[in-house]
């Protein structure tokens, strides 16, 4: 899944990770041990674990808690520790802050279990005319088998999940489909190729899908990450010339707070501007802070600027 059909792929990409830090540790200590298998292994197990029972949290800043339904499809028992970070893989509870806590913080749940995690407001400021992000960490440890003696060898790969859990301010309701509609997408003519900008002027996070940029006879795709509130990211499409005037047909989807993409066409002339300036018509950000991450093989990320650093260099 990508975003939150991308969550799927953090979480394989969390799980894989932990799992080779266990191999990495294990080999250190003079176990001989197939990574590629281990891998593998992991990789066929992903649809499995700890899972909750949506993609997203949108947690309310006026509430004082929520909860969150979590499901073991494991066909084992496992041992969960849960807290909220800033998404840093190499963040453990002990190191990490948010303003939301998970309880318990570490509990048990027997094969194909369910239970509820309580998520509660701790408090702390947050902005008060944006989203915040913060992420849901499950990590997860199998059971051991009573009758394995201590001079066996043994596996163990532990499982991390990561879910984003967005903290919206009181007085910001569901956008709907009004998010999709309020992003500004330009094209321009870049270094490398042909550069696609999509514009975030909403005080709420947007998670892009797969974007198909079709121009003439020929279509190229990017996957561009997360943009931050008031924000906006480029995605530059190497080697791929277009001249000022051609049009270009731009489809993307959004994902919702339910998890679901919203998907939308449009009909974007190529600019003739270059650098931080926008060549398309339409809502302007008050600020530009870049939240983003390689867009795939065929396309790379460009830098982005605050719209204070772009204005103090004019």
């Amino acid at each position: 899944m990508c975003n939150d059909v991308r969550r799927g792929a953090a979480v394989v990409s969390a799980r894989l990770h932990g799992a080779w830090r266990w191999a990495s540790r294990a080999q250190r200590a003079g176990r001989h041990i197939a990574c590629a298998a281990l891998c593998v292994g992991a990789i066929a197990s992903a649809v499995a674990g700890v899972t909750p029972e949506v993609s997203r949290i949108v947690f309310a800043a006026d509430a004082a808690e929520q909860s969150v339904q979590l499901y073991n499809l494991n066909t084992y028992p496992v041992l969960v520790q849960a807290w909220v970070d800033d998404g840093d893989i190499r963040s453990i509870p002990q190191s990490s802050s948010a303003p939301v806590v998970a309880l318990p913080p570490i509990f048990r749940m027997a094969p194909h279990d369910q239970t509820s995690l309580r998520l509660i407001n701790a408090g702390d400021p947050l902005p008060t005319d944006r989203e915040s992000l913060r992420w849901l960490n499950l990590y997860e440890i199998p059971a051991t088998p009573k009758d394995w003696g201590h001079d066996q060898q043994t596996v163990t790969v532990t499982m991390r999940t990561q879910i984003k859990l967005f903290v919206r301010p009181a007085g910001l309701a569901d956008p709907g489909a009004s998010r999709l509609r309020k992003l500004v997408l330009s094209l321009a003519p870049a270094r490398r190729g042909l550069a696609l900008t999509i514009d975030n002027p909403t005080p709420y996070y947007a998670t892009i899908g797969a974007v198909q940029v079709s121009l003439g006879d020929a279509a190229k795709q990017a996957v561009p990450d997360m943009i931050a509130p008031l924000s906006r990211t480029t995605v530059t499409f190497d080697a791929w010339r277009a001249s000022p005037g051609a049009v270009a047909r731009v489809t993307f989807s959004l994902i919702g707070d339910d998890g679901n993409p919203d998907a939308d066409t449009r009909t974007v002339r190529v600019g003739a501007c270059s650098g931080d300036v926008a060549c398309d018509s339409g809502p302007a950000s008050d600020a530009v802070q870049a939240d983003t991450s390689p867009a795939g093989s065929n396309a790379t990320r460009s830098s982005t600027d605050s719209l204070d650093e772009m204005r103090a260099r004019k």
